[in-house]
């Protein structure tokens, strides 16, 4: 039996902390104006899991549901961190910050969204697809 990598991901003040088990099904950049704003950066890295890969979850947490009814967001009450979101329409994935991993073993985005709203001094790597809006 393939043993399967365990990462961890946490808030700013570890009071909040996922185990999530195996490798993440996708790893995207994204320059929209929300992840900007949730993020407080000026792009957002958000690694993608299925839902059984995360196995314990310790902490207290709050959510935060869009008024568009897109997502829901799980942040820390203590640091305020976002760590974790469920998009509404996809009950099969799950992203997580990419901040909130201390792992440098991290796969490293595959793909740029929502360039067209990027600020102009970011550099996608040169070797990742890049869209203006979301993905096909």
């Amino acid at each position: 039996m393939q043993d399967l990598k365990m990462r961890e991901a946490s808030c700013a003040c570890g009071d909040l902390r996922l185990t999530l088990q195996g490798e993440p099904e996708m790893v995207s950049s994204c320059c929209c104006t929300r992840c900007q704003r949730r993020t407080g950066g000026l792009f957002g890295v958000t690694v993608y899991f299925r839902p059984a890969q995360m196995i314990a979850r310790a902490g207290a947490e709050a959510t935060f549901h869009r008024s568009d009814g897109s997502t829901t967001f799980h942040f820390c009450p203590r640091c305020g961190s976002s760590v974790w979101w469920a998009p509404d329409a996809a009950e099969d994935v799950i992203g997580v910050a990419g901040g909130c991993f201390a792992d440098t073993t991290l796969p490293s985005p595959r793909r740029m969204v929502w360039t067209e709203h990027r600020h102009p001094f970011v550099r996608p790597p040169e070797d990742i697809p890049i869209y203006e809006q979301g993905p096909d």
